[in-house]
């Protein structure tokens, strides 16, 4: 027990006096007792081991994700916008509606206290969604997920994505990360679906510079034929 490293404290012993325990509870401690302590809302009060509820709490801390949903998780309804044809060959950001039940916010808990909600924008034309990644530090990674489908007006056409970040104040300018492309090799009025996973690090350009000063993730996409593009959902994979 005297080897458990634990955060800013130097020893468990130290933690266990902030719970107000000793080792006379033989190291065990409820995991309602270490929510309270760390300000996080109780769960069970079912008794765990020290071991046990500190890994718990780490993860809060390490691993999350933030993910928005269109209509098409609830009615079957994804977010349908056409490519014109003065739009081909463009990069875009992506139009998607979100669902009043679509928003699941696992983000880690630096990122919570930094932002009550994790992204701006609500995804219509000229708003589209941004991630935050206010919290971050720059030894953090993260992957951003999206789910498509792409109708082609014409045979041979391919559909581009990347990601546009968007560094803190002082950092240079601003860069993009060219994610999975689709090639629609079965021709025409045919639909393609696409599901693109980019892992991007976080580094010292895009972590957390101050209050409200920090990186902002993206996505969009490009195409080199008009066609339909019906977004289904998004979200942001996170390692603290």
């Amino acid at each position: 027990m005297a080897n458990i490293k634990f955060s800013g404290f130097p020893s468990v012993t130290d933690f266990t006096e902030l719970v107000g325990l000793q080792f006379s509870d033989n190291g065990r401690i409820t995991k309602a007792d270490l929510r309270i302590a760390l300000g996080i809302e109780a769960a069970e009060s079912s008794i765990v081991s020290l071991e046990s509820a500190v890994s718990d709490i780490t993860a809060l801390d390490n691993q999350g994700y933030i993910g928005i949903l269109s209509p098409f998780y609830f009615d079957g309804a994804a977010t349908s916008t056409e490519i014109v044809i003065e739009e081909v060959d463009v990069w875009q950001d992506v139009i998607m509606e979100i669902h009043a039940n679509g928003v699941s916010d696992e983000r880690v808990t630096a990122m919570k206290q930094a932002q009550t909600v994790g992204y701006e924008g609500d995804g219509t034309l000229n708003n589209p969604i941004v991630f935050l990644l206010e919290g971050l530090v720059e030894s953090s990674f993260c992957t951003l997920r999206t789910s498509l489908s792409f109708i082609p007006d014409e045979d041979g056409g391919r559909l581009d994505s990347r990601l546009f970040i968007e560094r803190h104040t002082g950092a240079g300018d601003d860069f993009s990360i060219n994610a999975a492309g689709l090639s629609m090799e079965s021709g025409a009025d045919e639909i393609y679906p696409h599901l693109i996973s980019t892992e991007f690090f976080i580094g010292d350009t895009i972590d957390t510079n101050g209050v409200g000063d920090a990186g902002k993730v993206k996505f969009q996409i490009k195409s080199d034929v008009t066609g339909t593009v019906s977004m289904n959902e998004m979200a942001l994979f996170i390692n603290r």
